[in-house]
């Protein structure tokens, strides 16, 4: 049975880590990871139990040659941001070296990877309920013509691909590399959708100042 993807991104209240993905920790739906500094997109997100979130991902920094990404949610589950430092795609598990959260008190959390790991391996209940991606991330692919699409008063020349799962599953989408960092413009997959509402530039860290790591006895 399809798990529900969207509960709520993170909520920084308490350690409610209730996280949206299919991954540990992060939302995942089919994608061109391409991270630029600064750069930003907005997406509606429609999940398999017709519940409805808005998600903005945001490039906001660097520590050396790893990635800080912060993604705000809006939607029936509660809003917050969350903050991850990443090596790479960070659909990946391994990819995720820590997350910060603001905890209602105003502290800065920060858990580091050898803490997720061992939260995970204890089975606290801090990742929320398993879900699955938005339409399937791997498969076939069958190329139709390049379109163009309209977001946010910008005209974007997009591939068109059909992707096809192994469970038959399928989604079309449309891809565009200028959209960070994860390509992704529009994908429609039954009656899921992730559809990009607006981009653009500039982006900053909003979850500033000494973060206090978290400790597990």
């Amino acid at each position: 049975m399809r798990k529900r993807l969207l509960p709520a991104l993170v909520l920084a209240a308490g350690l409610s880590l209730s996280l949206l993905a299919a991954s540990s920790y992060f939302p995942e739906f089919y994608h061109l990871y391409n991270p630029k500094e600064g750069h930003w997109s907005k997406y509606d997100i429609i999940d398999s139990q017709k519940e409805k979130a808005t998600l903005t991902f945001a490039v906001v920094g660097s520590e050396g040659a790893n990635t800080w990404l912060e993604v705000t949610s809006a939607g029936e589950g509660g809003s917050g941001t969350v903050a991850y430092l990443v090596s790479g795609d960070p659909t990946d598990d391994a990819n995720v070296l820590a997350i910060r959260v603001r905890q209602p008190d105003g502290r800065l959390l920060e858990i580091n990877r050898a803490t997720l790991e061992k939260l995970k391996a204890e089975g606290q209940q801090a990742f929320g309920k398993p879900a699955l991606p938005i339409g399937p991330t791997v498969g076939k692919l069958q190329a139709f013509p390049d379109e163009t699409l309209q977001v946010g008063g910008h005209s974007l020349k997009c591939q068109h691909i059909k992707v096809v799962g192994a469970d038959n599953q399928s989604s079309e989408v449309w891809t565009n590399e200028e959209i960070a960092p994860f390509g992704l413009v529009k994908l429609i997959s039954g009656e899921e959708s992730v559809v990009l509402l607006d981009y653009g530039r500039g982006a900053k860290p909003s979850l500033t100042g000494q973060a206090v790591p978290l400790t597990v006895e």
